[in-house]
């Protein structure tokens, strides 16, 4: 009687197959930005940004009248740290981090509103 072979080549074909499926997935997702993403508005018109909330970083931008804002993004939130404009009230805007957070720079025409990562 001729003894059974624990796995056919097939099987192992089939197998290897499987873990390089779940590779390829592992790697999407790893490479995914997590959480939500920041849309920079300006009020000119200029073409928009996304800055996403998962890497701590500053951002510089000009708004309307010359004005400079300063964004940080930190912990996955982000916030207005400064502003030239008159009245800093951007900067009482606190951290945004949820969908549908936003906040408002009036006289540099900058906002900034948390959108879903897959908005």
């Amino acid at each position: 009687m001729k003894e059974k072979k624990w796995m056919r080549r097939s099987d192992l074909i089939v197998l290897a197959l499987l873990v390089v499926i779940a590779a390829a997935i592992g790697i999407y997702y790893a490479a995914k930005p997590k959480g939500p993403t920041a849309t920079v508005t300006f009020a000119s018109g200029a073409a928009q940004q996304k800055i996403r909330l998962d890497k701590d970083d500053v951002y510089t931008f000009e708004g309307d009248n010359n004005i400079i804002v300063t964004l940080r993004v930190e912990n996955g939130s982000i916030f207005f740290e400064d502003s030239q404009c008159p009245d800093h009230r951007c900067e009482g805007f606190g951290k945004l981090s949820r969908e549908g957070d936003y906040a408002i720079c009036m006289p540099a025409g900058v906002s900034v509103n948390i959108y879903a990562e897959n908005s």
